[in-house]
């Protein structure tokens, strides 16, 4: 059944056959073809809307195109359009807007447009919409531009049409869109993938735990580049997978021949079976300052900041097996490349105690240089608010305040981390450089909301850009103070981090993430 309200052509629609007129129509639901529609979920059930549609009707007209059999098949409004034709409306009829067939891409755009921020769809089929839109060539760019997602929902929901075993787990509803992101990117590694639902178990941050494994898995990819560099050299280089399998692997540094000299360097290549093992040491920049700043002055104290410490590559001899090699331990020792040198009258408790404190340094640092980037990458979405959270007026207050050490050096330096986080360029090359980028953020903060803001994102970027792996080592109350409020605000701490806070034991980064 079909009653026509109004028919509406304008000058243009007359003038070219290419133009369809829009019109009005009252219809039958019952008569209209459901088309294809980026919504799985109807939620036909909600109690209150199918009551709404039975006693008042359809209030919002559907659209509608017409097929060409004449049939006028949906577009928009497949909710109302379906729990109308279940329980009626008072005339029978609902409204309809009948508009020209549109292409494919430009109908799931829209489709997502009105489901996305009305009755909120399911991630499943944000996933499917995005998915046909790019089957169709459509650019992620594009994308969020005509469903009004953003870029990273966009960039997740693609991911996630990459991988059916975390799409199966979305679509049973056991991941979350931005999990199943996470799992999606590295389904090709089981190993991986079982740290990562170890992760999500326990309630920890599967953001901390996935940058770990992009960390951990650029780390072998630069081992293995060394390993090869140092082969096209020509040496005898073991590879990590060589060097887990073998049985002993001792640097022929700790080895003495039978009788009981050490062997020179330069005929260290010569030993049979011998093989060079790559290892890396951390340096720690800082520990020289110690030695040397006994006569420094206050002032220069006060501006001094530890050098981040670093590590670097050492191609050492070793062999992997001794009866072969034809030479035997020095007196006793393992002369494994896992032993520092240390003090030969320690006891055996205290050497493995001394490398057990080592190995927790390594994977220490390595877990805070994992968790600096997902925290930095948190606070550049935190500065772009546009009002301040509860409490930032007390944290402001206190920074200021107190002249706090972490603020003076980012206003004497004209904020370079806040420049970082908010994307704008950091001068550099004359005195009094990004006086002028900071009068330009101060001034675009016209209101007290902006004003608070802003001052409160200087105030933690400042904080930042004084942290480095050094934080966990001697975390300050300050530490403590600006994390904690982060947390408050929403961010996830890692358990590296949450050391600054005093919630975990400084041992509880395993052992097992240390480097050789």
């Amino acid at each position: 059944m079909t009653d026509t309200i109004q028919t509406t052509a304008d000058t243009a629609a007359e003038a070219t056959d290419a133009v369809q007129a829009e019109e009005f129509l009252y219809l039958d639901p019952a008569d209209i073809i459901i088309g294809t529609n980026v919504r799985a979920d109807l939620r036909p059930d909600h109690k209150e809307f199918r009551k709404s549609i039975k006693e008042r009707g359809v209030l919002e007209a559907v659209t509608v195109y017409r097929n060409e059999d004449g049939q006028y098949v949906l577009l928009r409004g497949q909710r109302r359009t379906v729990t109308a034709a279940e329980v009626g409306t008072p005339t029978g009829l609902i409204p309809a807007r009948v508009v020209p067939q549109p292409a494919d891409a430009d109908r799931i755009g829209d489709q997502m447009v009105e489901n996305i921020h009305r009755a909120g769809m399911r991630e499943a089929e944000i996933v499917a919409g995005v998915e046909q839109l790019a089957l169709l060539g459509v650019s992620a760019a594009q994308i969020a531009k005509r469903t009004s997602i953003d870029r990273p929902t966009v960039n997740a929901a693609l991911a996630v049409t990459k991988a059916d075993q975390t799409r199966n787990r979305l679509d049973s509803g056991d991941l979350t869109l931005e999990e199943a992101a996470i799992f999606a990117e590295f389904e090709h590694d089981p190993e991986a993938v079982q740290r990562l639902e170890n992760t999500k178990r326990w309630g920890r941050s599967l953001a901390h735990e996935s940058q770990r494994l992009r960390d951990e898995a650029a780390e072998r990819e630069a081992d293995d580049a060394e390993v090869e560099r140092l082969r096209a050299e020509g040496l005898p280089v073991l590879s990590a997978e060589e060097v887990a399998e073998a049985d002993e692997v001792l640097r022929i540094q700790g080895l003495v021949t039978e009788d009981g000299e050490p062997l020179p360097e330069e005929e260290w290549p010569n030993v049979p079976g011998a093989r060079v093992q790559v290892v890396k040491e951390w340096v720690y920049p800082e520990d020289a300052y110690d030695e040397e700043s006994e006569d420094s002055t206050d002032e220069e104290e006060d501006d001094y900041e530890p050098a981040e410490p670093y590590q670097q590559y050492m191609p050492v001899w070793v062999v992997t097996d001794l009866a072969a090699s034809g030479l035997r331990r020095r007196g006793g020792g393992s002369g494994s490349t896992t032993t520092d040198s240390g003090d030969e009258t320690e006891s055996e408790e205290e050497a493995e105690a001394r490398r057990d404190e080592r190995r927790r340094v390594i994977a220490n640092n390595k877990a805070w240089a994992s968790a600096e980037t997902v925290r930095r990458e948190w606070l550049t979405g935190f500065v772009a608010r546009k009002t301040a959270p509860k409490g930032a007026e007390a944290l402001i207050c206190e920074a200021v305040v107190t002249g706090h050490h972490s603020l003076s050096k980012a206003m004497d330096h004209r904020h370079p981390m806040l420049f970082t986080l908010l994307g704008i360029d950091v001068p550099t090359g004359y005195d009094g450089a990004g006086h002028d980028e900071c009068h330009k953020i101060a001034t675009k903060a016209s209101t007290p909301k902006a004003a608070t803001m802003t001052t409160l994102a200087a105030v933690v970027a400042a904080w930042e850009a004084t942290t480095g792996k050094h934080s966990w080592r001697n975390p300050t109350s300050w530490d403590a103070r600006v994390l904690g409020a982060l947390v408050e605000w929403g961010y996830q701490p890692s358990e590296v981090e949450r050391i600054l806070l005093g919630e975990e034991p400084q041992s509880s980064i395993e052992a097992s993430d240390s480097a050789a």
